[in-house]
């Protein structure tokens, strides 16, 4: 009979398979599994590990050390943002860039635009093209950073020849005139 420990001992390690897998595929064909699914995988990867911590404390075994990291880990993030909050916030970018989910910005049958997650002290507003390929799997296909954050309707974006067109009406402020000025632009992005 199969145990629950088992159980997830071997969610634990088809989880950390999968994500060697995908590192070998990124590598090799430039595609990658599509990214809610590789949330799902962190999850139970996280989850499982945690869990195992307390399987492996009694009796101590060095195995419970490994999965202690995912245990202690979360509590130590928040203990350092109590004591100092620029340490806590390091320490919970790295948790947060585990497990964000893609900030989807824009969706369509062919690509897809994610604002990235950079941490608590990155850069604003880096954006990624995604074109999605095989139901499973994506590629990403350009990217482009921007200082504000933009969000696209269906009818701003276009793809022509390998040329990502985005059109947006964009704020500004005239200090001369002391009023928001509103000014059409177009980015556009080459797609590889």
């Amino acid at each position: 009979m199969i145990t629950f420990k088992k159980i997830l001992l071997r969610i634990h390690l088809t989880t950390l398979l999968l994500f060697f897998i995908n590192i070998l595929i990124i590598v090799v064909f430039r595609i990658s599994l599509i990214s809610d699914f590789l949330l799902i995988l962190k999850v139970l990867f996280y989850a499982s590990a945690a869990v195992l911590f307390f399987f492996y404390i009694k009796p101590f075994k060095k195995k419970a050390i490994y999965f202690g990291f995912y245990f202690f880990y979360p509590i130590f993030a928040f203990l350092g943002w109590l004591m100092d909050g620029i340490f806590g916030a390091i320490l919970s970018s790295f948790l947060f860039l585990f497990f964000a989910p893609t900030d989807c910005r824009f969706e369509n049958d062919q690509i897809q635009i994610n604002k990235n997650f950079a941490g608590f002290f990155g850069g604003c507003c880096k954006y990624e093209i995604i074109e999605k390929k095989y139901f499973l799997f994506q590629k990403k296909v350009g990217d482009f950073q921007y200082e504000e954050n933009l969000y696209f309707r269906k009818n701003d974006i276009k793809i022509q020849d390998s040329v990502l067109q985005i059109h947006l009406i964009l704020k500004d402020y005239d200090y001369n005139e002391n009023h928001e000025i509103a000014k059409d632009t177009i980015i556009y992005t080459s797609l590889k």
